[in-house]
Parts: structure tokens; C-alpha cells; sequence
């Protein structure tokens, strides 16, 4: 081994050493954290991941593939020693909450969810509270980055659905659909059991008056969530026919080629 890797890896190992001794620091706040305001509030809570971003941002990804190395060998070898399963796939930002919080690898991972979202965002550690509160909560992002893209996309078009039942619902009531004379019903809403016909139309075989928010809000939703689905299935639809028809013309293509070769 030369003297030029012998410092380089002096250098790296000085490198690593330095963002433990860090995450030290960081550790024993958590544990005054935890004896004195974890049951109060998530501003403890918000700093530590806010620092632990930061040291990830500011140091991990500003340091040399080397000096990165070095950090998560050391990582490992610390939580080793300390008795936490880790293994070489483990992703830095999960073991430098695992480090900082010495928890469990399932509360580890979520932490790690939670401050690879602000990676992603590029959300910088002066602002990362707000930005927590902003998405809803620890719990809510965690949440959403475990979701597929495909879940993700639905969800944001069911999203933008509901806004648009909500319009329509004020639009039809300046416009209604119907007019039915039903004496007693009461409230801002009201809910009517149809039974479709097979004549055509619907029979109404039951009421619900002063319907509460909770209530509303679900059918709203049930609605949007229909409309969602509707659009997949003939987009779906659409696709299917679309293959179906570029399988023929090949297919005739191929057929027609045939006869001019003959």
C-alpha cells in the first residue's frame, strides 16, 4: 500500500469520524428529547431530522465517493457494535436515523422515508419543518413515499376529481337534475335510496334527512372515485383497441407480403 492511499484513507476515516462524533451530539439531544418533550410536541423531533438532513446534505453528499464510503463503513461498525442489525444495502439516511434515534429498524426506515422526501424536494434543513407540517406530518409523508407511482397518480386524479364533483354539486343547485315533492326532508343535504328501473329512470324507495358533513363528504368522494374509475376503464378500453388494431394491420401487413412475394 502506498503512503498517497495511507493518507487518503486517514483523511477518509478522519472524514467519517468527524460526522459521527456529529451524530453523537445528535443522539444524546434526542435522548433530552425524548425524557422531556417527546410527549408534548414534534418540534424536538423536527429539529433532529432537520440536523440530520443537514449533515447528510452539507457533508455526506458534498464529501468524495471515498469519504462516503468511509462514513457508512463506520456507520455499520457503530450500529453493529451497539447490537442493531444493518446490512451493506441499508440506505445512509436510514442508518443516520437509526444512528441518531438508536430505534427500531421500522421506525428507522420511516424517519429515512421521511428526510429521502426532502432530499427529493430539495428541501434544505432551515425549512424543513415547515415543509413537514406542509405535507400533512411525519406519518403522512411516510405514507405517501411508500406508495407505488401508479397509487400516487391516482390518488392526485381522485384528488382533482372531488374538486370537480363539488363544482358540479354547486352548479346543480342552480340547476337541479330533478325536482321531486318530498315533504319533511330537512338540512343543508338530504339523501335520497333510488331503485333504477328497468323501464328506464328510477324509483325512490327511501330518504335520509339533515344528512351530517361526515356523510356527504364519503359520497363525494364515492363519486369522484367513480369518475376515476370510469376514465381508467375506457382509457383502458381505448389501449386494448388500439392494440387490437395495430395487431390487424401488422397481421395484413404481413399477409400482403406474403402475396407480393408469391
Amino acid at each position: 500500500m502506498s503512503n498517497a492511499t495511507k493518507t487518503l484513507s486517514a483523511v477518509n476515516m478522519a472524514f467519517a469520524n468527524s460526522i459521527v462524533q456529529q451524530l453523537d451530539v445528535l443522539s444524546v439531544r434526542r435522548k433530552e428529547w425524548e425524557a422531556t418533550d417527546y410527549k408534548k410536541a414534534n418540534d424536538g423531533l423536527y429539529a433532529l431530522l432537520a440536523d440530520c438532513l443537514d449533515v447528510y446534505n452539507a457533508r455526506f453528499v458534498n464529501g468524495s465517493l471515498d469519504d462516503q464510503k468511509a462514513l457508512r463503513r463506520s456507520l455499520i461498525e457503530r450500529l453493529q457494535a451497539d447490537g442493531v442489525k444493518v446490512v451493506k444495502t441499508s440506505i445512509t439516511l436510514t442508518m443516520l436515523a437509526r444512528f441518531v434515534f438508536n430505534s427500531d429498524r421500522k421506525r428507522a426506515q420511516g424517519y429515512g422515508y421521511v428526510l429521502a422526501a426532502a432530499v427529493s424536494h430539495g428541501i434544505e434543513a432551515t425549512g424543513f419543518a415547515a415543509w413537514v407540517l406542509q405535507q400533512g406530518g411525519i406519518e403522512e409523508i411516510k405514507r405517501l413515499m411508500v406508495k407505488k407511482p401508479e397509487a400516487l397518480a391516482k390518488q392526485q386524479a381522485v384528488k382533482a376529481a372531488t374538486a370537480a364533483v363539488k363544482g358540479d354539486l354547486e352548479l346543480n343547485t342552480l340547476q337541479p337534475l330533478a325536482h321531486v315533492g318530498i315533504q319533511g326532508l330537512k338540512g343543508t343535504y338530504a339523501v335520497l335510496l333510488v331503485k333504477p328501473s328497468a323501464s328506464g329512470g328510477a324509483d325512490i324507495v327511501g330518504s335520509l334527512s339533515d344528512v351530517n358533513d361526515a356523510l356527504v363528504n364519503a359520497l363525494i368522494l364515492r363519486m369522484a372515485k367513480a369518475q376515476v374509475e370510469a376514465a381508467e376503464s375506457d382509457k383502458e378500453l381505448s389501449k386494448q383497441v388500439k392494440q387490437e388494431s395495430s395487431d390487424l394491420l401488422a397481421a395484413n401487413d404481413e399477409q400482403v407480403a406474403k402475396v407480393v412475394n408469391a
